[in-house]
């Protein structure tokens, strides 16, 4: 939470959302983060990108910097799918660097040796490049869509 006089007053004909950030003059950010015993911040991730796993909460963030950490891996991005046993799943979306390669096999094995293993991906999907939408975000919706309709294979 944030207060200073430079603090939106609201959002522009969203007073329900307003009413959920804005209290009392602080601004709920939704933003997740940890404290170093130096006392460095570092941002964990957003509580509305939080899902559940077995029990276990997911940080998408998390997982795709550990993902991004193997030396073939350019970019990842995480999402939650649902799972009929523990709820909701990480599935990894990986652009491999140039000239690199490794398998979904080989990430989940990266993951498992070098983060909690219920982070782990359950999915991995090779792209050249992550999809775009109108607004130069990733477009997750088409992501899903993929998946729901077996084109990520």
């Amino acid at each position: 939470m944030l207060k200073n006089p430079g603090i939106m007053l609201g959002y522009h004909n969203l007073s329900r959302e307003t009413a959920e950030r804005v209290r009392d003059g602080w601004y709920y950010t939704g933003d997740v983060c940890r404290r170093d015993k130096e006392g460095f911040y570092y941002f964990v991730g957003r509580t509305d990108d939080m899902f559940v796993c077995g029990g276990e909460n997911i940080f998408p963030l998390a997982v795709e910097t550990l993902i991004q950490r193997h030396p073939a891996v350019y970019q990842a991005l995480v999402m939650p799918f649902d799972h009929r046993i523990k709820g909701q799943v990480p599935y990894a979306f990986v652009v491999l660097r140039p000239g690199a390669s490794a398998t979904e096999n080989d990430l989940k094995q990266f993951a498992l040796a070098n983060g909690p293993a219920y982070q782990h991906p359950r999915r991995v999907f090779f792209l050249q490049q992550l999809p775009l939408a109108g607004t130069n975000k990733i477009d997750r919706e088409r992501l899903r869509a993929w998946v729901a309709n077996g084109t990520l294979v």
